[in-house]
């Protein structure tokens, strides 16, 4: 079965996020480095760092995945965020690859004020500055609304536009999806899907999936997240997501809402139930 996890929680220790993945029985799992709302970064200790990368590797958890602070806005109209940015990104991305994470997703900002070229120069510009890395890749992630990365043929436009050797490729995130218009409960829509996958990108780019049903309704370009199943997608529509051969294998993390430990049970159990009844 394809690598299965979901988001777990820093909270104490980071260490404390490999063991909530463990407990819930999953292959993957994604993490903030910090509170994604701050500027603020830590230092982990080496021995933090060596004991951390060591049980990963104990719980074969693969592939490990931090995601972004939401704060990173590399094509701001204020010069002062630019560079606190193109700092955060820094800090985060090569402490990502100094935990032996293998992807760091980050969600693109938009600006209306600025042409898709401005935008993807300065995008590239900060990439570029981040340096050489030993293992960690980028990778851009859809949006439920933007100029650049919200429809796929934009957003393979824009991962073209701004690759360097630390970019690899995109996530998918099917509550975005959903909400960019790309209605996947429709057979249809699953088709034209795949047929705008292949005309503008390849589905070899498409190295991680955030697996999230929406509470808003499609091409509301709205992004709320909502438990599997009892959202506007819906089972029908993770049904049809997940009979797209070519990416059957990709990994699937959730990012489901969280009140209680039961909740990230519940969802794995119903992701797990759909997959199960696929392959049967």
């Amino acid at each position: 079965m394809r690598p299965l996890g979901v988001h777990t929680s820093i909270k104490e220790s980071i260490l404390n996020a490999i063991e909530e993945a463990k407990n819930l029985q999953c292959e993957t799992f994604q993490i903030f480095l910090h509170s994604p709302r701050i500027w603020k970064i830590p230092e982990f200790e080496e021995e933090i760092i060596e004991k951390f990368k060591k049980k990963i590797q104990e719980n074969n958890l693969s592939p490990f995945v931090v995601h972004a602070s939401y704060l990173i806005n590399l094509i701001s109209s204020n010069p002062k965020t630019i560079n606190s940015s193109k700092y955060l990104l820094k800090r985060e991305v090569l402490m990502s690859d100094l935990l032996g994470a293998d992807y760091y997703v980050i969600h693109l900002k938009d600006n209306r004020e600025m042409q898709n070229e401005e935008i993807f120069d300065k995008v590239r510009e900060a990439f570029s500055k981040i340096g050489k890395l030993q293992k960690c890749k980028i990778l851009i992630e859809n949006t439920a609304k933007s100029k650049i990365t919200a429809r796929i043929s934009d957003l393979f436009d824009t991962f073209k536009n701004i690759n360097t050797e630390n970019v690899s490729g995109v996530c998918i995130d099917t509550c975005h999806l959903f909400a960019a218009g790309y209605d996947i409960s429709n057979e249809k829509v699953i088709s034209e899907f795949i047929e705008e996958v292949k005309n503008f990108g390849d589905f070899n780019l498409i190295k991680l999936i955030h697996l999230n049903d929406s509470k808003a309704s499609v091409g509301s370009g709205i992004d709320r997240h909502e438990h599997i199943g009892r959202g506007n997608i819906g089972i029908k529509g993770f049904e049809n997501f997940f009979k797209i051969k070519e990416i059957s294998h990709v990994p699937l993390i959730l990012e489901t809402p969280k009140k209680s430990p039961q909740d990230d049970i519940k969802n794995l159990t119903a992701v797990r139930e759909i997959l199960k009844k696929l392959e049967s």
